[in-house]
């Protein structure tokens, strides 16, 4: 990795780059105009400049820390091609050399943030073109289109009222938008902003777009965006991270760090081992390993060390003379972690991952009075924010350091609540709501509370999706075919033909989709029609249009390519693993059954 410059430093050819390509453009503009164009637009990436420059981390949580004395390297791969990794270039130029649309796509605190990151920080110096940062998450409160935000946010309006100065910034195509979070952005939403995404993007494509997300959320199927995943951390890698967090750290610290590389190269058999590939989940255990030297094997268990060493243990640890941070609301932690539960648990339910002021003093004085706990919600706040360094503040806003711990402590909320309840969160929050949830809350959900997440969410599921496939709904078809169309429709399914002529299969964010992923099935009906395309691609090109496959076609040419190449058995064997599975998840909970009667037989 190469210097890079950073904070202040990066203004000086900002505002030259800025300046010339606003000359470029713009010449027949006033003057007045240009330097309020010049003013609004270096202000804005000017605020992106001085909060990225430096940072705050779970190793770091009070101070600011130079962005590259934490940043790692990552490194990311085609989905088709996971054996041929790339490292994020130095230039994020360099990433848009075959087209100008890429999708980041990774699971919780594998880095994708930290990536943009690096990638605004790198354009500002290195680019052609002129890095502008969207929070996708701050278009919930924002009373307009997309476009209208870029207009609002980059350019103002008192500029912009002539739509013909913002149409002509943006066709120029002298633009990087840097477009992070498209998965924290409210599902109900979603669909609209989507559209609006896609139509700024088509009409302004010369510029270059970079999309962060979570897999699942609907960006693999944005239709001029090539997906890159984000690549876990290898053993190796591992290892040079811990030494990378270490580099500036006095000696004490430094042995401190090679102990935890003896334990993560102790612990192979120990199945929580993968998630140390997570640069989130790996700093989490730096940060705890004094207090929880040993690696759990629930992911339950490592959020609740991370929330205990940051409640009490980790300015003991980290201060000297075993400082610790007063606690204005003279809680104690038992009901701090009560009231993040509930807190956590509403906000996930209704897809908030920011909160305004307002709306954290208003929803944590209504749960303190609900929890009859005594205490004034203005200094909770104080505590979350600078005791304990659970909610960062982010502007006038606040976030969690990951939204993970988020989920954690809603899983955790419903696991500690009454069955009643449960069987209605279940029921009803999980289900009738179609929400696209993350694979990570519902796994923490069966690690906290697994028979009421059993039988009340994933047997009841799996019996409607079953039940859903094997409906009879064109009975002009057979019940095979039957099988084949409903498992598409269900799960969101679509494939498409690239330019190279590869077949990308994509699904919609919709509840069986997330449903399918979250339950880890490879076997999947539509791998094998990918299969029988390739085989069989000039026979089969002209049930493409726009690149996208005819599933609405039900022809007797294209039922029978299915019949011959196994496409509608392979729907009828994944119905039948199904059942398999109902089959498994109810021995299971006869076990857990068993095995509580026979506990209690020995009182």
């Amino acid at each position: 990795m190469i210097d890079f410059l950073v904070g202040p430093q990066l203004l000086t050819p900002l505002a030259q780059k800025v300046t010339d390509v606003l000359v470029k453009i713009c010449k027949d503009f006033k003057a007045d105009v240009r330097q309020q164009l010049r003013d609004d637009i270096n202000s804005y990436i000017g605020n992106f400049v001085n909060k990225f420059s430096k940072i705050k981390t779970f190793l770091y949580s009070d101070q600011r820390k130079d962005f590259y004395e934490v940043y790692f390297p990552l490194y990311l791969c085609h989905p088709a091609h996971r054996d041929k990794r790339i490292l994020v270039p130095d230039n994020p130029d360099n990433l848009f050399a075959h087209n100008n649309y890429v999708t980041i796509l990774g699971h919780a605190g594998c880095g994708k943030t930290m990536i943009l990151r690096h990638l605004f920080l790198s354009a500002c110096n290195k680019s052609a073109k002129i890095p502008l940062v969207v929070e996708l998450r701050k278009l919930k409160d924002f009373d307009g289109s997309f476009a209208d935000y870029i207009s609002d946010k980059v350019f103002h309006f008192k500029i912009t009222q002539n739509s013909n100065i913002a149409q002509r910034m943006l066709k120029s195509g002298e633009f990087i938008f840097l477009l992070d979070g498209y998965d924290e952005i409210a599902f109900a939403q979603k669909d609209k902003i989507t559209h609006e995404l896609e139509d700024f993007v088509d009409q302004y494509p010369d510029n270059y777009y970079f999309l962060t997300s979570r897999p699942g959320s609907g960006a693999e199927t944005l239709e001029r965006f090539d997906n890159l995943h984000v690549c876990g951390l290898t053993e190796k890698q591992v290892m040079a991270f811990i030494d990378k967090q270490f580099d500036t750290a006095d000696e004490e610290d430094k042995e401190l760090a090679a102990k935890i590389k003896v334990v993560l190269a102790e612990s192979n058999n120990n199945p929580y081992i993968r998630y140390m590939s997570s640069p989130l989940l790996l700093s989490m255990f730096i940060l705890t390993y004094n207090e929880h030297p040993e690696l759990p094997r629930r992911k339950s268990s490592f959020y609740y060390n991370v929330f205990d060493t940051l409640h009490s243990k980790h300015d003991a640890k980290s201060k000297a003379g075993g400082y610790q941070h007063e606690k204005k609301s003279k809680l104690s932690q038992d009901d701090i972690k009560r009231v993040l539960e509930a807190f956590c648990f509403i906000s996930y339910m209704q897809s908030t991952y920011e909160f305004s002021e307002e709306y954290l003093y208003g929803t944590l004085s209504k749960i303190l009075k609900l929890l009859k706990i005594d205490c004034n919600a203005e200094n909770l706040i104080y505590d979350l924010n600078v005791a304990v360094s659970l909610l960062v503040q982010d502007g006038t806003s606040y976030v969690f350091p990951h939204r993970s711990l988020q989920e954690y402590f809603a899983a955790s909320y419903i696991a500690n609540s009454r069955e009643e309840s449960k069987r209605k969160i279940y029921a009803d929050n999980f289900v009738k709501s179609d929400r696209s949830e993350g694979t990570n809350f519902w796994e923490l959900c069966e690690e906290l509370d697994q028979s009421c997440f059993t039988q009340y969410f994933l047997i009841p599921k799996l019996n409607d999706f079953i039940r859903d496939l094997t409906e009879l709904k064109d009975k002009s078809l057979d019940f095979s075919t039957n099988e084949l169309l409903n498992y598409i429709a269900l799960t969101g399914t679509e494939v498409f033909m690239s330019a190279e002529g590869r077949y990308l299969l994509v699904r919609r964010p919709i509840f069986y989709c997330n449903f399918m992923r979250y339950l880890k099935i490879k076997s999947l009906p539509t791998r094998k029609l990918v299969s029988s395309l390739k085989k069989e691609a000039k026979f089969i090109s002209h049930f493409f249009e726009n690149s996208r496959f005819h599933f609405d076609d039900k022809s007797s040419e294209i039922i029978d390519f299915y019949r011959k190449n196994g496409i509608l058995d392979a729907a009828h064997e994944f119905v039948e693993m199904l059942r398999g599975l109902v089959k498994e998840k109810e021995e299971s909970l006869e076990e857990m059954e068993k095995d509580s009667d026979a506990l209690i037989g020995l009182i």
